[in-house]
């Protein structure tokens, strides 16, 4: 084979023309090749001198290499340092007698054998990663399912914890107690909604002319109008069913409920209305109402109160009650519209006729602006189905009922161009996983465009099909194999989707590494002829040369990644070790397995107008090797030119960096820029608002925008459920490690001494009251008809030990109980406790829902003892669907906590223990790790800066040029975080996860520019002419690939990938400008001098 030529070829001795390379063919050549051919010196001065004693030198090594081919051939002169070619050195465990490394010696002596070693390699790990991963992944998806993401030392996330698993425990031990017996009825839950989101473009608002009104109206009457709805809607059993009689169906949750009522009495609303505007009468009313209609806040009765109060409050209660009665969207569009809309905004001062408006109006809606330019309303799915099998075939049916008949319609309803005064928007659990899966798969081609274009630039610069096929092919396989080290043998089982991310990373520093490679490959054809004797010695050179810039770079990059370790929390840790995995891989990779593609390249394909195979035919002879040291020999003592585009670089680049007036120009700019990019920088803030999870423009993100802002929380909103919990310790974390077990959280602990006796019975119902009707509490509670949300089993308890049942819902919301023994003997507790959890709650407007699906957090019953007891309150500000800024989120938990810490003092002394203050939807950790993420950042950042001085100082062993490669990736960091604020972010948890990896990326660049300054020979100007000769192409091409790869991520509609590449953008651009221009300049001007050999420090 040719490669068996390269390996057995004589040093200078080679004039032209070889034959077989059996080994018997080989060891007769050399033979006769030493006897008969006379030597061709170049003109170096090494063989001017003493022929004889060359020639006498390489018979001697031909015939050790007839006994060692290891050994065989010439040794190397090269400005690397290997010794000169009239003498050998000793081998050592990497490099043979000539210097040529060992494991590239085998690369090019069996170049198709390592290459397909190296392709079944990469393979069967694939397959192994297929085998022991992705067919054993739970629910078939190899990826962790997010929640639950904190930091588990920080007391939010303790607290969490400890009823959370408390709650599993409990549930798990009461088994079939915490559900009811009875079979559900047909369609008594909600199974779906159709939210609608309705936006105004006209200055009157959304309900400012009949005809926006009758647009939203057209929305719901889809379905409305249409008979087989009936078969899928919730049916309302609020209300006793007549003989033969069929069930109706929800009415929507809308605003159009009045303008749309069965029955409008315009005179009795007007008198209403004049009613409200009396600020007096207003606060009497709001006064006396709660007590007169819910017995609560009673002690709000003075002596002041007069009958006549009490009997017009009772009068209006009445007259409203009986003109709500009619809001039923079965009627014809009210003819005084206006009045409706006035009505609202007055009833939206009653504290208990609030509810009956709220939802429908956005924030700025009240009697002094009575124009809301948003509303939304909600459209309910039933389920159980009948006849159904299991709740996926239900939401199967349901979706192929969405999309084979309404689906088309409101689409037409929700098109842009419908109206020129109002937009709708629509979401539905059961489509919206498809319109995401699109959005998915609509990004995923844009970044299929990204992958292209690395592919086609890596076919222009290596100037063959093979080469980029390989090249690419070794980029895809460094996610796999990366995979299996770290899940198989690292057994690391926290894979979070942020881990995806890897794949653009690697494109980007892979393609870049490879560039490296090809360009030391191409530039070995025009250096010294010595590296040019066979293709062992070139290889080693090209190994060399880019072998330790790729490391360092690599090991730089890799080492920022593993910054993320700081961190708490587990998904960017996940992503920092998967990350410097994928880097590492990659580095291995390009050093193997396209090392022996560019062998093959060379032995077979340079050259050549076709593809080419690997196979025992085909090898080029003369090879690429010796026409190039043949070039070279005869160019004699002229300039070594090298190729143009290098040329290039050395001439124009550098000399344009030579020049005092353009280094000038270049720190005046960069002065002024890095100026404006502090004071940008130090303008970021963290996220004030909900981050958005698709493009601003999209209409699933428009409406979910508009809910998270426009809106007040209404009484019809979920506000977040906060609980006080007593009976519980927090949770032992003993052995948790979330990285190699993302299910173990800790063991929950229970108070030993907790005791629920009488007097913590009462003490707890006395909490209850004091949550619902506390005027203190009024804006931290969400309030429903005046009444503190508040979810309290121990009153539904009391009630149903007083009286033996829940039917009578008027005697236990009023609290008559009370004036009865309510207390539940300890000892009585299982057997009244089996009969309590099968009851439907009072509390529950539609009338299904039993004691222990409302109750389900709060009771710590496990079938035989009440482990806990908690009560628990809607937030009035924060909902479990959105995400808060983080000052929003803990302006709210810092009021909880101090109301916990306020009633833990009494309720403690009966209850025993101390009180857990949380949530069960994790806002109030995310509220931490929205903190965390600042931290990290900042912290990432400086590390990652701090890691790759440290690299750069110990692999160059000069200060000056790892202070200066160091201040300009600090320089990138400013600017892309300077730019950032510029582009209107803030500090959310993607922005800060790009920024503490902005280290690793802006690293590349300038360590390969530096190292190859380091590496030169000559005086300042010489090596910044050398380094940009050697790698000025490489580090362009680097820089467009990535630049190019990351414009279609622009596009996408998935904010993460939008900005992710708007980031790898600047990062690149930055990285390649500073390391160009700024770095190399101020190395050029200051001129330090590099000593020779020790400690150059």
């Amino acid at each position: 084979s040719r490669s068996c030529q390269n390996s057995y070829r004589v040093k200078i001795v080679s004039s032209g023309k070889f034959g077989s390379c059996s080994e018997t063919d080989t060891k007769a050549n050399i033979m006769d090749k030493n006897e008969t051919t006379a030597p061709k010196i170049p003109p170096s001065s090494d063989f001017e001198a003493n022929t004889s004693a060359e020639i006498n030198m390489v018979k001697q090594e031909d015939e050790e290499a007839i006994q060692d081919p290891d050994s065989a051939g010439s040794p190397k002169d090269s400005k690397e340092g290997l010794q000169s070619s009239n003498a050998t050195q000793e081998p050592t465990l990497f490099s043979d007698a000539r210097g040529n490394l060992k494991v590239v010696n085998t690369i090019v002596r069996h170049p198709c054998k390592v290459f397909w070693f190296m392709i079944v390699l990469c393979l069967f790990l694939t397959f192994l990663l297929q085998a022991l991963v992705f067919a054993t992944a739970e629910g078939g998806s190899p990826f962790t399912e997010p929640g639950n993401e904190f930091d588990i030392n920080d007391v939010r996330s303790i607290q969490y914890d400890s009823l959370r698993l408390a709650r599993d425990v409990v549930s798990d031990a009461r088994g079939e107690l915490e559900s009811s017996s009875d079979t559900k009825q047909v369609r008594s839950e909600v199974a779906d909604v159709l939210y609608w989101v309705y936006e105004s473009e006209a200055p009157e608002g959304v309900f400012g002319s009949a005809e926006a009104i009758e647009g939203m109206k057209d929305t719901f009457d889809i379905f409305l109008e249409d008979e087989e709805f009936s078969n899928w809607c919730t049916l309302d059993y609020r209300t006793a069913l007549a003989k033969n009689a069929t069930r109706d169906c929800m009415p929507p949750l809308s605003p159009l409920a009045m303008y749309y009522a069965s029955t409008w009495d315009s005179e009795k609303v007007a008198v209403m209305i004049e009613q409200l505007k009396d600020p007096t009468k207003l606060n009497i009313l709001n006064d006396l109402a709660g007590c007169l209609t819910l017995g609560l806040r009673c002690d709000q009765l003075t002596n002041a109160t007069t009958q006549a109060d009490v009997a017009w409050v009772t009068a209006i209660t009445t007259n409203i009650t009986s003109i709500a009665s009619t809001w039923d969207m079965k009627g014809s569009l009210v003819e005084n519209y206006t009045q409706v809309t006035e009505l609202a905004s007055y009833l939206l001062q009653v504290d208990i006729f609030k509810g009956l408006v709220d939802f429908g109006f956005d924030k700025g809606f009240d009697t002094d602006n009575p124009v809301s330019q948003f509303s939304r309303g909600i459209l309910y799915f039933g389920g159980p189905l009948e006849n159904q099998t299991s709740d996926s075939d239900a939401d199967d049916s349901r979706k192929a009922i969405v999309f084979d008949r309404y689906l088309e319609e409101m689409d037409t309803e929700a098109d842009a161009d419908r109206f020129s005064f109002l937009n709708s928007y629509y979401f539905m659990g059961a489509i919206i996983g498809d319109v995401v899966l699109d959005i998915v798969v609509q990004d995923g081609l844009l970044a299929v465009f990204s992958f292209m274009f690395i592919f086609l630039w890596l076919r222009i610069n290596t100037g063959s099909w093979f080469l980029a096929f390989v090249g690419f092919l070794e980029i895809f396989f460094s996610i796999p194999i990366a995979w299996v080290l770290f899940s198989v043998v690292f057994r690391i089982e926290y894979f979070g989707t942020m881990n995806s991310l890897a794949i653009f990373i690697v494109a980007a520093i892979g393609a870049d590494d490879i560039f490296i490679f090809m360009d030391a490959y191409k530039q070995s054809k025009h250096r010294d002829p010595d590296n040019l004797v066979d293709m062992e010695t070139r290889m080693s050179w090209v190994y060399r040369r880019t072998g330790t810039a790729m490391a360092i770079t690599s090991a730089t990059t890799c080492s920022a990644f593993l910054c993320t370790l700081i961190t708490p929390l587990t998904s960017i840790q996940s992503f920092g070790i998967f990350a410097a995995f994928v880097i590492l891989i990659d580095y291995v990779l390009v050093m193997t397995l396209f090392c022996t593609a560019v062998v093959i390249f060379h032995d077979r394909l340079e050259g050549q107008a076709c593809f080419g195979c690997c196979c025992p035919c085909g090898t080029q002879d003369p090879s690429n090797t010796d026409k190039a040291r043949q070039a070279l020999e005869e160019a004699g003592e002229e300039p070594v030119q090298g190729d143009r585009v290098s040329r290039f670089f050395r001439n124009q680049v550098a000399g344009f960096v030579k020049k005092p007036c353009n280094r000038a120009v270049i720190f005046l700019v960069f002065t002024a820029w890095i100026g404006v990019a502090i004071w940008q920088a130090l303008q970021i803030e963290a996220a004030k608002e909900a981050e958005q999870f698709l493009n601003e423009d999209n209409p699933l993100q428009k409406s979910i925008t508009i809910l998270n802002n426009e809106f007040p929380t209404a009484d019809d909103d979920r506000g977040l459920k906060v609980y006080y919990a007593w009976g519980l310790g927090e949770v032992d974390r003993t052995g948790v490690n979330l990285l190699l077990d993302p299910t173990d959280y800790g063991q929950a602990i229970f108070e030993q001494d907790f005791d629920f006796n009488a007097q913590c019975q009462t003490e707890l119902v006395n909490l209850c009251d004091k949550l619902k009707t506390d005027s203190a509490y009024k804006n931290l509670i969400k309030q429903r008809s005046g009444v503190g949300e508040v979810y309290c089993f121990i009153e539904e308890l009391a009630a149903f030990n007083a009286k033996g049942n829940l039917e009578d819902c008027e005697y236990v919301t009023r609290g008559d109980w009370k004036n009865e023994t309510w207390q539940v003997d300890p000892a009585d507790m299982p057997d009244l406790m089996e009969r309590f959890l099968k009851q439907r709650t009072c509390f529950d407007e539609d009338g299904v829902e039993t004691t222990s699906a409302r109750y389900a957090d709060e009771m710590g019953w496990d079938g035989s003892k009440m482990k806990y007891a908690a009560v628990s309150v809607e937030s009035s500000e924060l909902t479990p669907f959105s995400v808060r800024s983080e000052q929003e989120t803990r302006r709210e938990y810092e009021q909880f906590i101090a109301v916990g810490q306020e009633v833990n003092q009494v309720v403690s002394q009966y209850c025993s223990g101390n009180v857990i203050v949380t949530d069960l939807n994790e806002k109030f950790v995310f509220m931490n790790n929205q903190s965390i993420y600042v931290q990290t950042a900042l912290q990432s950042s400086i590390l990652g800066v701090v890691i790759a001085f440290v690299v750069l100082l110990v692999s160059t062993r000069v200060f000056h040029i790892a202070f200066f490669a160091s201040l300009s990736i600090c320089s990138v960091l400013v600017s892309v975080v300077g730019t950032m604020v510029m582009l209107g972010w803030s500090l959310g948890s993607i922005e800060s996860i790009l920024i503490g990896i902005i280290a690793g990326f802006s690293v590349d660049y300038v360590v390969h520019l530096a190292h190859a300054y380091e590496i030169a020979e000559g005086d300042t100007y010489e090596r910044v002419e050398e380094a940009f000769a050697d790698l000025g192409i490489s580090v362009f091409n680097g820089m467009v690939t990535s630049v190019a790869a990351s414009i279609p991520l622009f596009f996408c509609q998935l904010q993460f990938f939008a900005k992710f590449g708007t980031f790898l953008c600047l990062t690149i651009a930055f990285s390649w400008l500073f390391a160009n221009f700024v770095f190399m300049s101020v190395l050029a001007t200051l001129k330090i001098p590099i000593k020779k050999g020790g400690c150059r420090l």
